[in-house]
Order: structure tokens, then C-alpha cells, then sequence
């Protein structure tokens, strides 16, 4: 009888060590992984191109490797009226020291945006954020600058001072902190540009 209530027990034990989760921290933007051995849950927050904020958000279930349920929000309804901030590369000034960009308002609200980026590279299935040149975050200044209704202005930029000169490869460059004008407390939203250098 003893050692029949002590298979029960490990057993038990094993069946509890087996729902135990091990969070890991995706690299598509922010989507945290619970993985257990019968089970996989996943908080997702990654960045998208399809979506008029930068990111989708939901959730994933899987069961002994089967998705079990989930739901994803990619925010694509304003994007369908072209009803968007939109970030492209000029094609002709891509160098691995920078690029030439343009940011247009296509909304009915007046927008702003500052300085800050970063840049990432596509790699096995992900968009991973490059080191820098220092290993460090870049510093930015904090000037503001407003994007007025349907107005479209080119972006500068020379990566090659924060990141250096940018290997050949699939890369975008990401803006994080596009806000509403009217509500400068809102949270940011991302827009991004894909490139490749060659």
C-alpha cells in the first residue's frame, strides 16, 4: 500500500513539474513565451508592417505541440483607408552608411514625431535590433517635430554614426514615438521601412 501512494505521489510531483512554465522572451518586439512540457502560452506583442500601429498584439495556446486556440489584433482598419503615418525608403540613396526616408500623414490629424530609431536586421525567421557602435543605447535630442494633415517630409538619416556601416542584409529601420499631436501623453505608435543593402 506504501509504495502504491508513493508512485501516486511522484507521479503527481512529475504531472505538476510538467505544467510549471519557463517564460522566454521572443525577439520580434516584445512577445513573451511560456513554455511548459504540455504546454506552450504565448503574449503576443511584435512589431508588423500589416498594422496601422507598428504591432500586433494577442495570444497563442498550444497543447502537446496542437494550437488549442488564440487570438491576434494586427489594427488594420485604418491602413485599408489609407488612413495612416507611412515610412519609405528612397531607393537610389540606400548606402550602408544611410538612407534618404519620407514620412507622410495620410490622416486627418496632425501628428509628431522626434529623432529616435533603430535599426534591424532580418535573421532566421526574425527581426533582431543591431548592437550599436558602442554596444550602448544611442542618445538622442528631445526636439519634437509636428507632421501636419496629408504633409510628407524626408528623413536624413545616417545610421553609419550609431550602427556603423550596415553588412549586406535585410534590414528596416523603426520609429517608435509617433503620437497624436492633440494628445502628447498618448502612447507612441511604430512605423517602419524595410531595405536591403547588397
Amino acid at each position: 500500500m506504501k509504495k502504491k501512494n508513493i508512485i501516486i505521489i511522484i507521479a503527481l510531483v512529475i504531472f505538476v513539474l510538467m505544467l510549471i512554465p519557463i517564460p522566454i522572451k521572443l525577439k520580434d518586439g516584445g512577445s513573451v513565451e511560456y513554455k511548459a512540457i504540455l504546454y506552450k502560452y504565448t503574449k503576443i506583442h511584435r512589431l508588423s508592417e500589416k498594422s496601422s500601429t507598428g504591432y500586433e498584439d494577442g495570444w497563442e495556446l498550444n497543447i502537446l505541440g496542437i494550437q488549442v486556440g488564440g487570438k491576434i489584433n494586427t489594427y488594420v482598419e485604418a491602413r485599408r483607408n489609407n488612413n495612416s503615418v507611412e515610412l519609405e525608403v528612397k531607393d537610389s540613396s540606400i548606402t550602408p552608411e544611410g538612407a534618404v526616408f519620407i514620412i507622410k500623414n495620410n490622416t486627418e490629424e496632425e501628428y509628431s514625431y522626434g529623432d529616435p530609431y533603430t535599426i534591424e536586421k532580418f535573421e532566421n525567421g526574425y527581426w533582431k535590433e543591431i548592437d550599436t557602435i558602442t554596444n550602448e543605447p544611442l542618445s538622442w535630442n528631445s526636439i519634437t517635430y509636428n507632421l501636419k494633415v496629408n504633409e510628407k517630409r524626408e528623413l536624413n538619416i545616417k545610421w553609419s554614426l550609431g550602427y556603423g556601416k550596415l553588412k549586406s542584409g535585410k534590414y528596416r529601420l523603426v520609429k517608435h514615438d509617433l503620437r497624436k499631436s492633440v494628445s502628447p501623453e498618448s502612447r507612441a505608435y511604430s512605423i517602419s521601412a524595410e531595405f536591403s543593402i547588397k
